[in-house]
């Protein structure tokens, strides 16, 4: 469209007598409206051709809700889609105090790699946006990550407005493309569920906790209710 209206641009401008200032406006308007024009014919078609990961984000999102321990977190953050997504490397370090530590063996890691990642390390600067984040040679730096095509290029925080309980690191695909904005933006939604299962499952264990002392407790308040009522006059 751009090409055509230059191509018409003098005929244009010879039958309407505008000032200069009216053209400007006029072409940025146009040039407005196709940039518009041009991103929602690329949602569409973005829509069009992910609808299997649309699908698969849904899938796990399901099971998201449903996880009963951290294990099947991680499970649905790493496995599933190293599998589904032909990724060639994924893992999860989950926080451990001021250490965030590898679960498992990871996807394409072995156990020479790094398994505690530490709060000073470059890497996990990026984690305080809350957003999935591009791995640099910088934040690489010390290291011992998978290299190749299995080295990560994304780090997707798992994060409430409150902590940060984990980071996965994806490889791209086995392919060797890297994975695109709509995959990015996926894996992000799903850490953002994930995060709110950490927490709740967090919550429960304290509640559990909780009801376990109380019952190791009441014993000892039942006694003290009964000499209590013996002192009694």
């Amino acid at each position: 469209p751009v090409m055509l209206l230059s191509t018409e641009v003098e005929r244009i401008q010879g039958s309407f007598h505008l000032p200069i200032w009216a053209w400007l406006v006029f072409g940025a308007a146009t040039v407005f409206a196709i940039s518009r024009l041009h991103g929602g014919a690329i949602s569409i078609i973005d829509r069009y051709f992910n609808r299997a990961l649309d699908e698969l984000e849904r899938e796990l999102g399901s099971n998201l809700a449903s996880a009963q321990a951290t294990a099947d977190i991680e499970r649905l953050l790493v496995d599933e889609p190293f599998r589904r997504m032909r990724l060639s490397s994924a893992a999860s370090f989950r926080r451990e105090g001021s250490s965030f530590l590898r679960q498992g063996d990871g996807k394409g890691w072995n156990d020479g790699m790094v398994r505690t990642l530490r709060e000073g390390d470059p890497l996990l600067e990026a984690t305080a946006k809350g957003k999935p984040f591009s791995l640099s040679e910088r934040a690489e730096a010390g290291l011992s990550l998978p290299s190749g095509l299995s080295r990560p290029v994304l780090g997707v925080p798992i994060v409430n407005p409150v902590r940060c309980f984990a980071v996965s690191l994806y490889g791209p695909h086995t392919s060797g493309t890297d994975l695109d904005t709509y995959e990015r933006a996926m894996l992000g939604r799903l850490a953002r569920q994930a995060a709110a299962m950490y927490a709740e499952l967090e919550a429960e264990n304290l509640r559990a906790r909780v009801r376990f002392l109380e019952r190791e407790l009441q014993p000892n308040r039942d006694s003290e209710a009964r000499d209590s009522g013996l002192d009694m006059p």
